[in-house]
């Protein structure tokens, strides 16, 4: 087992899910900053989900070709601490969906109506 090409590939897998983060929970505030309007506010979020599988994918193959080469020879490498940062990462994923979907949602003005500060 080659490590520092298995610790590429998960490093891959993690690039990934940090996109797939953003483009699902941040993609409003993303397109705001970049004075993006609806359609390019979907275009970020089709962009984001098409890197994230994208560097999953190429996350996994990577990870599997190291795992399957001859490591003889090779520095010592940790993988532990990027094996760490996965599960942070998909533990992250899960935690913002469940409060995403738990949150009350957003009041909405009807035409017409004004706030009152």
């Amino acid at each position: 087992m080659r490590k520092t090409t298995v610790r590429r590939g998960i490093r891959s897998i993690c690039a990934g899910i940090v996109s797939l983060i953003v483009a699902t929970f941040f993609h409003g505030e993303i397109s705001s900053l970049l004075m993006l309007g609806f359609a390019g506010e979907a275009r970020l979020t089709f962009l984001g989900f098409f890197l994230a599988g994208m560097l999953g994918g190429f996350g996994v193959l990577v990870a599997a070709l190291g795992l399957l080469q001859n490591g003889q020879g090779e520095p010592r490498v940790r993988l532990f601490p990027t094996l760490l940062v996965l599960f942070a990462l998909v533990v992250l994923f899960f935690v913002l969906t469940y409060t995403w979907i738990t949150s009350p949602p957003v009041p909405v003005l009807a035409p017409g109506e004004s706030i009152s500060i």
